[in-house]
C-alpha cells in the first residue's frame, strides 16, 4: 500500500492529541486576565500581533475556539474558560519556582549542615548561625558538635556541607580553607597577679598548677612541646579532654591554661582573664568541605558570613 506523499505526516497530525505550550498558555492567560489582545501585549512586553499570531496558532492547535468577538470585545467560549481554571495554578507554580531561583541565586533559600568542633560549638558557631538565619528565615540548618576525625569523616562522606576547627588532620577527600590566623593565649582567674601583665611565657607559669590536655584533644601535643621546651618536668595539675573544660577549670581557680584563640568563650566564662602568650605560636582556623564537591551559594555566603562574626586582630 502507497501512501499519497506527506501522508505519513498528515496523518502524524491527524491523531495528535491537542496540545498548548508554555508560551501559548502565557498568551492565552493575559488575555483572560486584560480582556483584549492590547492588554495582554502591553502585559507581556509583546506586539499585538504577535499576541493575535500565538493565539491563533494554539487555536489551530486545540482545534477549538477560545474566544469570541462581541460587539468589538473577545468574549471567552466556555471551553476557554474551563481550561483557565486549569492554567492559573500551573503559573502559580511557575511564580513559585521563579522566587525560589531568586532566592537560591541571593543565598536566601536553601539547607545547610555544618559541623564544628567543640571549641568553636559553645560559642562561636552558634552565635554566628543565630544571626545569619535572621536574615535568612526560609534557610533550615544542621548543626553538630563533634571531634576532629568525626567532623572531617562527616565532611569527607558529603553528611555535611561545612566543618569548622583548627588543628584538623588532612584527609584526600576534604578542601580546607583558612579562615583566621591567631596566636595561643593564656588563662587566668579574675584577680590572680599575673593578671597584671600585658602577655605571658611559659616561664611565668612554672610555679602555677597548669590545666592541660588529654592526647585525644588537638592542642595537646602543641602544649607538651612547650612544656617540654621549657625542661618543665611537673606534671600537670588536671588533664582535661575538651577545651570548654579547661576554661571551667581556670574560672574555678583550679590552674591556669593555654588555650586556642578562636573558641571565644569570655562570655561564657566572665570570672576568666585572658592574656596573649609568648612566644607567638599561631593557631589557623579553618572552613572544610568535599575536595570533590563544589560549594553551594548559601556555603560561600555562611563562610563569609563566619568571617564577619570573627573578633578582630
Amino acid at each position: 500500500m502507497r501512501l499519497p506523499s506527506g501522508g505519513l505526516r498528515a496523518g502524524a497530525e491527524r491523531y495528535a492529541l491537542p496540545s498548548m505550550n508554555l508560551r501559548q498558555m502565557e498568551v492565552f492567560r493575559a488575555i483572560m486576565e486584560t480582556g483584549s489582545v492590547t492588554g495582554a501585549a502591553r502585559l507581556l512586553h509583546v506586539s499585538q500581533p504577535a499576541v493575535t499570531a500565538v493565539l491563533r496558532h494554539a487555536e489551530d492547535q486545540l482545534r477549538f475556539r477560545l474566544f469570541n468577538r462581541v460587539r468589538g470585545r473577545l468574549e471567552p467560549t466556555p471551553e476557554a474558560r474551563t481550561l483557565h481554571a486549569e492554567i492559573a495554578p500551573i503559573f502559580d507554580r511557575v511564580a513559585a519556582v521563579g522566587r525560589m531561583i531568586a532566592g537560591l541565586g541571593e543565598a536566601r533559600l536553601g539547607a545547610l549542615h555544618v559541623v564544628a568542633i567543640p571549641a568553636l560549638g559553645m560559642s562561636l558557631l552558634p552565635a554566628a548561625i543565630g544571626a545569619f538565619r535572621a536574615g535568612r528565615p526560609q534557610v533550615t540548618m544542621c548543626f553538630e558538635v563533634r571531634n576532629r576525625r568525626e567532623m572531617i569523616e562527616q565532611v569527607a562522606s558529603g553528611a555535611a556541607d561545612l566543618g569548622f576547627g583548627f588543628l584538623l588532620p588532612e584527609h584526600p577527600r576534604v578542601a580546607a580553607r583558612a579562615m583566621a590566623r591567631r596566636d595561643l593565649v593564656c588563662l587566668l582567674r579574675r584577680g590572680h597577679p599575673l593578671c597584671a601583665r600585658n602577655s605571658l611565657r611559659m616561664e611565668d607559669l612554672v610555679a602555677e598548677p597548669m590545666i592541660t590536655y588529654t592526647s585525644s584533644q588537638g592542642l595537646a601535643p602543641v602544649i607538651n612541646a612547650l612544656l617540654a621546651g621549657a625542661r618543665l618536668s611537673r606534671p600537670p595539675a588536671i588533664e582535661v579532654g575538651l577545651i570548654v573544660n579547661a576554661w571551667s577549670m581556670v574560672s574555678e581557680g583550679a590552674g591556669m591554661a593555654i588555650v586556642d584563640p578562636h573558641s571565644g568563650l569570655e562570655a561564657l566564662f566572665p570570672g576568666v582573664v585572658v592574656r596573649p602568650f609568648l612566644p607567638a605560636m599561631p593557631v589557623t582556623l579553618e572552613a572544610v568541605h568535599g575536595a570533590d564537591r563544589p560549594l553551594s551559594r548559601l556555603a560561600e555566603q555562611f563562610i563569609q558570613h563566619l568571617r564577619q562574626c570573627l573578633p578582630p586582630g
